[in-house]
């Protein structure tokens, strides 16, 4: 092991014979003398006594010419034998201390870069490719690659070194990884794989080490290293390797626990939203966030009889099956609604049953609310629906039957709507100004012809005067505007079937040209003035004229939206809210938006 003022050379063996090496081994300090010859051409004298080392025994020996050793030195002897059995045990201590240390270093570095990651980012790639890097340069590892165990297969979602592209997926059978991911044991290659248990490997990578990472019991991966790049290899590292695999499997878990939190919170959010537009009577709205915030492609909602509450749809295939849906589902007890939800693309999974039971409640809402409205509706109300476009078609039928109104048929041009009615006449006409073979009067002119007492509620997205008015003299009994809010629409029919003209009040206002500039000659005021009337005798100036978009923001203003609530309400992005509501109190000459309302009131531009 080590000498002093020794030859590194000298042959113990030919010094000491059989005998005395036996007794000193077997506890007995030794001193014997030393024929000429066996250690140099001199007589000597030797000394020898064990040293109990913790994984075996040495013998102590010590040499000397001319005095043989005596009983004092032989104890001495002994006690010199424990104090370097005490030496050799503290520097195997140190030197594993200083191991171990290295190694915690750098399972600590690592650590730190995974929690630093952890507050960069949320994503599970980017955070696993950094882990990654990070290994192989701590470790000495030319290949390192992390799997993640999706379903019954392993995806790569981080590689370095290793020429296997991101998003490679093997089958849980197969490969080393494979086989450690399924068994949940390490696997420790040492040289070129020949093993039948995994064919499909690279059988060049040399050393390599395969570790399942672990969430508890579940083995949510495989940590891989390969092909060392220091002498010692791999086989020092395994123990940090095992906690480093640890510590990326719990960052992993920290990631997806976060997602679901995130996740349940925009649940919570969008619950709200859903039961909040229910409790308002606001059924599109609710059906639309539902359907927005669940990946649904199609929500619809019926009572417990089978009437349609809801619908929204973004494609006519995910309609009819959401609409077949909740036809055969059964209403949960105490809930009131049968729903029906569709999607393209993607499966439903049975881990989405529990959100879409809690969306359902939040929908149930419609039911209660149906209840309690009902003795306003006009049930039974016979409805004849003339439509050109397939789209609006589609949301006319399912705001009348919602509302509990009888479609007597939906027509797509003026010819086929004559016939309908000429056959048998529905209760009222909800008619479309811009039909292929009838625009405009015309289309009311020509069903006047074969009826000269049906309601008739025009439906178009044009207001001039000049149109509503021509419409009005032609004989229909009321206008709304296709961007007018559904209760508007449905309270149009209902007071045409009573006898009543239905006109919005934007439409009402355009019919008697109320804030327009009237012609120079027809009057004694200057064509730039008009009269305010709160105040007698003050004349105010005129602005240009308020779009009917812009009268309605300005009914917003009046009833305190702020520009958020706005935009929501009038489906529109806040900036543009914003933006109109600038330009609204410069046409009024207004100095902010609680002036604009006071002017417009005093200009009976809003009631």
């Amino acid at each position: 092991m080590f000498a002093h003022d020794v030859s590194p050379h000298t042959n113990w063996r030919a010094i000491f014979d059989a005998d005395a090496v036996v007794r000193a081994l077997n506890g007995a300090a030794v001193g014997t003398p030393v024929a000429a010859g066996r250690w140099d051409d001199q007589a000597a004298f030797a000394l020898l006594t064990r040293i109990e080392l913790p994984d075996g025994e040495a013998l102590l020996c010590a040499l000397r010419h001319g005095v043989p050793f005596d009983a004092v030195e032989l104890s001495t002897a002994s006690s010199a034998a424990e104090l370097l059995a005490m030496s050799v045990g503290d520097g195997r201590a140190m030197a594993d201390a200083k191991h171990e240390s290295a190694q915690s270093t750098d399972r600590v570095a690592l650590l730190e870069h995974l929690l630093a990651g952890l507050e960069e980012t949320r994503d599970a790639s980017a955070l696993l490719a950094r882990a990654a890097e990070d290994i192989a340069a701590r470790i000495g590892a030319g290949g390192t690659s992390i799997m993640l165990v999706e379903g019954n297969r392993l995806r790569v979602r981080a590689s370095v070194g290793i020429g296997v592209p991101l998003g490679h997926e093997q089958r849980l059978d197969q490969g080393i990884a494979g086989w450690v991911a399924s068994r949940g044991e390490r696997v420790v290659l040492l040289g070129p794989v020949d093993d039948d248990r995994f064919r499909g490997s690279d059988p060049q990578a040399g050393e390599s080490v395969s570790m399942p990472l672990r969430a508890g019991e579940e083995i949510i991966g495989v940590l891989s290293v390969k092909r060392p790049t220091g002498a010692e290899g791999f086989g020092h590292k395994l123990e940090v390797l095992d906690a480093i695999a640890g510590d990326v499997a719990r960052a992993l878990m920290a990631i997806n626990r976060i997602d679901d939190l995130e996740r349940e919170w925009r649940a919570e959010v969008a619950l709200e939203d859903v039961m909040r537009h229910a409790a308002a009577k606001d059924a599109d709205a609710a059906a639309r966030t539902a359907a927005t915030a669940f990946g649904h492609h199609a929500v619809v909602v019926r009572s417990g009889d089978g009437t349609l509450l809801a619908l929204h749809a973004d494609d006519k295939e995910c309609r009819d099956a959401a609409l077949e849906a909740s036809a055969k589902v059964e209403a949960p007890p105490g809930s009131g609604v049968r729903v029906g939800v569709a999607r393209h693309g993607q499966p439903y999974e049975s881990s989405e049953e529990r959100m879409a039971g809690r969306a359902a409640d939040a929908l149930g809402l419609l039911a209660h609310v149906g209840v309690e409205s009902a003795p306003t509706r006009h049930t039974g109300v016979r409805v004849l629906a003339v439509e050109d476009h397939p789209v609006m078609r589609l949301g006319v039928r399912a705001l009348l039957e919602r509302e509990g109104l009888v479609v007597a048929g939906i027509t797509s041009t003026c010819a086929e709507a004559v016939d309908l009615i000429a056959e048998n006449e529905p209760d009222v006409v909800l008619l479309d100004l811009g039909l292929p073979d009838a625009t405009g009067a015309e289309a009311v002119t020509r069903i006047r012809e074969v009826s000269s007492s049906l309601p008739i509620i025009a439906f178009s997205v044009e207001r001039a005067p000049d149109v509503i008015r021509s419409v009005i003299r032609a004989g229909a009994n009321g206008f709304v505007s296709k961007d007018a809010p559904s209760s508007q629409v449905i309270a149009a029919l209902e007071a045409a079937v009573q006898g009543l003209t239905a006109l919005g009040p934007i439409e009402a206002r355009a019919l008697s040209r109320i804030a327009e500039i009237p012609p120079a000659d027809a009057t004694d005021e200057p064509a730039d003035t008009e009269v305010d009337d709160s105040e007698p005798g003050a004349a105010v100036p005129v602005r240009e004229p308020l779009t009917p978009r812009e009268l309605e923001l300005l009914r917003y203003l009046a009833e305190g939206y702020t520009n958020k609530e706005i935009a929501r309400a009038m489906v529109l992005a806040e900036d543009t809210v914003k933006k109109g509501v600038q330009t609204l109190i410069a046409k009024l000459g207004a100095t902010d938006r609680t002036h604009a309302v006071v002017l417009a009131l005093r200009r009976h531009l809003i009631e």
